[in-house]
């Protein structure tokens, strides 16, 4: 379901906004922008050697939980049929991480996390460049899961993630805290409710302010209620 949904986001509207203080960038993605980049992320996925099933260990969603970047991986775990681990208990088979973890998996992507996507300068032995996947095809393939198969480890199944509120609405958030509940309110609410979310990082509150009026968005925090 949650994978349909964000196929049927097509056209220009926008569906995820970054806003990145330190990097001092905007980046806007439709739904179109936004599946391509997953779709993308997929097909890298299937090169890395991950099955469906196979967790990966996301530890963006513990550095960075508001980067455009995380909101695609956690769509194309999904996508290929994984359950998102926050942590490796041991059994992850890929880590993503961002330029400045110590973290290492089996196979271990690392992220720029630049705005455009663009590769790392100076890359650590061992690891993969997420550049790399703007070589992979833009081709969507979605492997077929059982609705009780995991999508969040421990507990969240697939066909839990159809039980949360969707939302309508565009949204800000700002500096949003790491874990589950940013996932949910940053991306499955706003792919099931057909809303949109503009993300703020690193930026003074009375520019947030400024920045939700230009961007005719809520303003929210996690975990209030949609």
């Amino acid at each position: 379901m949650f994978t349909e949904k964000l196929r049927g986001r097509f056209g220009a509207a926008p569906l995820f906004t970054h806003y990145d203080g330190t990097a001092g960038s905007r980046v806007e993605l439709s739904g179109t922008t936004f599946s391509n980049w997953v779709d993308k992320t997929v097909n890298m996925l299937d090169g890395l050697g991950v099955g469906p099933g196979e967790p990966v260990h996301l530890d963006l969603v513990n550095t960075d939980p508001g980067h455009w970047v995380t909101a695609v991986w956690v769509a194309a775990i999904w996508q290929r049929g994984c359950p998102v681990a926050e942590r490796d208990d041991g059994d992850a088979v890929l880590a993503v991480v961002g330029p400045a973890s110590q973290i290492r998996g089996p196979v271990t992507v690392m992220c720029s996390l630049h705005p455009l996507g663009l590769g790392l300068g100076d890359l650590p032995a061992g690891c993969t460049d997420y550049a790399d996947v703007l070589a992979e095809p833009d081709v969507h393939w979605e492997e077929p899961a059982p609705p009780d198969d995991l999508a969040w480890l421990p507990d969240i199944t697939r066909a839990g993630l159809e039980r949360f509120p969707g939302s309508d609405q565009r949204l800000l958030f700002a500096d949003p805290p790491p874990g589950w509940e940013s996932v949910r309110m940053l991306l499955v609410s706003p792919v099931l409710g057909g809303g949109s979310t503009v993300v703020v990082t690193g930026i003074p509150p009375e520019r947030v302010s400024r920045i939700a009026a230009e961007e005719k968005a809520l303003l929210t925090r996690v975990g209030e209620a949609l």
